[in-house]
């Protein structure tokens, strides 16, 4: 998650991720960028599935550039989407409830 611009939305209990931006890689490949806010629907940027190996590790990059957001999965590009929902905030790392593991986390301005 990128961007994320306010860390209230947890409040009611109701929202399912900050107000930010997702890329989520689930287990069998499927993908997508969405944006989220509270009180609104998510609002998908971008979707689809790519090659994905439950047994190797991956690198999973997410990038700002004014309004570009690049998501790679190893060396492929994604998608590289214009949006200016969120402008700036903090990141954050998460799991649906599933095992996961990380290593090496880099966060460049």
């Amino acid at each position: 998650m990128g961007r994320i611009d306010s860390a209230n939305v947890f409040e009611n209990g109701q929202a399912r991720w900050p107000s930010g931006y997702v890329f989520r890689v689930q287990p069998n490949g499927a993908w997508e960028l969405v944006s989220a806010a509270y009180g609104k629907p998510l609002v998908t940027l971008a979707s689809g599935t790519a090659k994905f190996n439950r047994s190797k590790w991956h690198r999973l990059t997410l990038r700002f550039q004014g309004k570009r957001i690049v998501a790679v999965l190893d060396t492929t590009r994604l998608t590289a989407v214009d949006d200016d929902s969120h402008t700036h905030g903090m990141f954050a790392l998460g799991t649906e409830w599933d095992r996961a593991e990380f290593d090496n986390l880099k966060v460049t301005p």
